[in-house]
């Protein structure tokens, strides 16, 4: 039994991963999105590199160190895949975050 869940930021064309969350439900679709939000408010402060640019892959690199940081190890509920298929999201669905 799980609350599955899988994000992706989008940027344009570009997509980024695919972020699996096995416990996640609506509430990882929430705090991707408030994330985001105050990345594209923060962008122009971190300048021109690619996570001020908002590019997709870094942004989910990122995303991936805000919600692990106070973690030691990363032991279970999250994992990656290139698409939406490629993992179990069956509960709450896929969801897209734009980065525009």
């Amino acid at each position: 039994m799980g609350d599955r869940v899988s994000i992706q930021f989008k940027r344009g064309k570009e997509l980024s991963v695919v972020l699996f969350d096995h416990w996640g439900g609506m509430g990882r679709v929430t705090h991707a999105q408030k994330y985001a939000d105050e990345l594209k408010m923060l962008s122009r402060q971190i300048g021109s590199m690619p996570l001020g640019r908002r590019e997709p892959q870094t942004v989910m690199v990122d995303y991936i160190r805000d919600i692990t940081f106070n973690l030691p190890r990363v032991e279970s509920s999250l994992y990656i895949g290139a698409t939406e298929n490629d993992g179990d999201n069956s509960d709450n669905g896929h969801h897209v975050i734009s980065l525009d």
